[in-house]
């Protein structure tokens, strides 16, 4: 295999592992139609753990966010909560717009 297509091999596996969690997909869909997006409790399922002022999920501060980030899919500000799209964002858009049109949680 060409090292071009180990690089396109990986990051399509980064890729499907970034779409993979439900939050994380509906973060990068957050993001789809519009500039900057903030998440909040009331857009995620109850009975999570609240953090920070404004308040938003621990699991999406600790885990699905940070991740979203050092995959350059995102830009997060972690004082504000404020989410942009990142630099890689657009190559992972046609997998989004796919699983979007496909697929119905």
């Amino acid at each position: 295999m060409s090292n071009q297509k180990q690089i396109q091999a990986q990051r399509l596996s980064t890729h499907l592992d970034a779409v993979r969690h439900e939050d994380r997909r509906q973060i990068l869909l957050a993001i789809r139609d519009t500039e900057r997006w903030r998440p909040s409790i009331s857009e995620f399922d109850g009975g999570r753990t609240p953090v920070g002022e404004p308040a938003i999920p621990a699991d999406l501060y600790h885990r699905h966010l940070p991740k979203l980030a050092e995959i350059g899919l995102i830009e997060w500000d972690q004082e504000t909560h404020w989410v942009t799209r990142g630099p890689e964002y657009e190559q992972v858009r046609p997998l989004l717009a796919f699983l979007f049109e496909n697929y119905d949680e």
